[in-house]
């Protein structure tokens, strides 16, 4: 039996639910370790890197992850979960830009992120190369399937908001309507024949669980562990919460839907909250005007849809739908929401100046404290999307115990515009592979903390407010979490190891992979 389970119903609805391996004896035979998955957690423009490394003195920058390591940082909000996590310092992007390529930095960090790339000026400044989400994804995902892509507010396929290339300048954009994903899950939403008539019924303020009320009290009755008991109900708690969010409480007159809202986001807040049909601000940068409208539904979709979109990664995990996963969120936007109320876009107050400009004085009053309640936010959903993970039992452990989960940034600090010592945390250990608990330093050296909070008092000049050391390439770490999910180098199974990942891995654009291998000092046999 396929580790995917429909549960079917009345209307045509089929539900994604959990494979339960005490079921099917057999099945559990050969299943006995769960899949592996990766997410990667994407911000833009950087962020104080001084209030984001954990503070770790001595040992050349290594040592346990403890709450008071993080007290005041950043990372505070991981507090609960650092048993979990890996602080790895000392990587750095090779994006080549001002070494062969000089291109906009944003625009080469967003083409070679996740490619280890050149970029093309001629394609839109597209990379070369596929991303690594989606060469994990064709030998990891069932049926070889794409990489679940998700984000907040409106799609863009423009170099600066996407970081997903399915093929060599081809472009692999977001989807940002929590309902595409839901309506996967269920098997309803946008079908034809007798999956409408389920649309139609969860439009009348039906649950998916209900409809298919027959066949879940069915497979609720097998004989089943404990462990698969627990499995179920975190199922479908996480569905019934999901589904709270995007589908409409109360029955609404289907006279009143439009191709425009789609059936299962009938309310006005629940289309704001799954993906507004209204204008999207966000930020010049990308050709839009803003407006009141459009700031609202921002909100809403960073917010309510944003938490949408974290439930629907588990629930994507519980049912084995997907096992590489991105969480982008959107880097030209104003943020004006959760008790953050700026008048300024990210981008801009991460270059201290609230615009485009680079260097001089700082123009806005009080730009740190803005810049850091940015991070903190942030800090908090990736936070929630851990915790969330670690709450729901899979296996002898938890789903975050067979994943890695990496807040990984387009840039250190957002003022230099440095891609050395990213700020980058994994939750999960990706089934025993990486190391959990600690910061370990990967390059030779300890890179200091960089100095984002030494300027701009005062109103002053920004000056450098960049970091030294760390620059062991980023392609290693790639490496090592291919190995970790089970990837081969001939992308066969049983193949030998990965070693080498993108096109270069130096400070140009050329010169091959010079440094390959994983880092073994992040493994957890290191």
């Amino acid at each position: 039996m396929n580790r995917r389970v429909f549960l079917r119903g009345i209307g045509g609805a089929a539900v994604a639910a959990p494979f339960l391996p005490s079921i099917y004896e057999k099945q559990a035979k050969a299943a006995t370790t769960p899949a592996k998955r990766l997410v990667i957690f994407y911000t833009h423009n950087g962020c104080l890197t001084d209030k984001w490394w954990p503070k770790i003195t001595g040992n050349n920058g290594n040592g346990a992850l403890t709450a008071d390591s993080v007290k005041g940082q950043t990372l505070e909000a991981l507090t609960p979960y650092l048993a979990k996590c890996l602080v790895p310092r000392g990587f750095r992007s090779m994006n080549a830009y001002g070494s062969g390529q000089t291109i906009d930095p944003h625009d080469q960090a967003c083409g070679s992120k996740l490619t280890c790339a050149t970029i093309d000026a001629n394609n839109k400044r597209y990379p070369t190369a596929a991303s690594l989400d989606h060469v994990i994804a064709k030998q990891i995902n069932p049926n070889a399937a794409k990489p679940l892509v998700l984000s907040v507010g409106a799609s863009s396929t423009q170099i600066k908001e996407v970081i997903s290339f399915s093929d060599p300048g081809v472009a692999y954009p977001s989807i940002v309507n929590p309902t595409t994903i839901y309506g996967q899950l269920t098997g309803l939403f946008g079908g034809t024949g007798t999956t409408a008539q389920g649309d139609w019924m969860v439009a009348r303020g039906n649950s998916a669980i209900d409809l298919v009320k027959a066949d879940l009290k069915r497979y609720q009755s097998l004989k089943m562990s404990v462990a698969d008991q627990s499995a179920l109900k975190d199922w479908m708690d996480l569905l019934r919460t999901t589904e709270t969010g995007v589908v409409p409480t109360t029955p609404t007159s289907c006279s009143k839907m439009t191709a425009e809202t789609a059936p299962l986001s009938a309310t006005a807040a629940n289309v704001m909250a799954g993906s507004p049909t209204g204008k999207i601000t966000l930020g010049s940068v990308l050709g839009n005007t803003p407006n009141a409208e459009g700031d609202k539904n921002l909100a809403t979709s960073f917010t309510l849809g944003g938490d949408m979109m974290l439930n629907l990664i588990a629930l994507s995990m519980i049912c084995d739908m997907n096992r590489m996963m991105l969480m982008v969120y959107p880097g030209y936007v104003t943020f004006n929401w959760d008790g953050i109320m700026h008048t300024k876009e990210h981008h801009g107050l991460s270059h201290r100046t609230g615009d485009f400009s680079v260097g001089g004085q700082c123009g806005v009053t009080g730009v740190l404290d803005m810049i850091l309640q940015i991070d903190k936010w942030y800090a908090g959903k990736y936070a929630k999307l851990v915790g969330l993970l670690d709450s729901i039992s899979e296996g002898g452990g938890k789903l975050l115990d067979n994943s890695a989960v990496m807040w990984l940034p387009e840039l250190s600090d957002g003022a230099t515009h440095n891609l050395n010592n990213l700020p980058i945390v994994i939750a999960g250990s990706g089934g025993g592979y990486l190391k959990t608990g600690q910061v370990v330093n990967v390059d030779t050296g300890t890179p200091d903390m960089g100095k984002s909070s030494s300027t701009c008092v005062n109103g002053g000049a920004i000056g450098n407010t960049g970091s030294t050391g760390g620059n062991l390439p980023i392609n290693k770490l790639y490496v090592t979490l291919m190995n970790a999910l089970g990837c081969t180098e001939t992308g066969m199974p049983g193949g030998p190891k990965v070693t080498k990942f993108g096109q270069f891995d130096g400070m140009g654009s050329s010169g091959g992979i010079t440094n390959p291998g994983e880092v073994t000092k992040i493994t957890a046999a290191g």
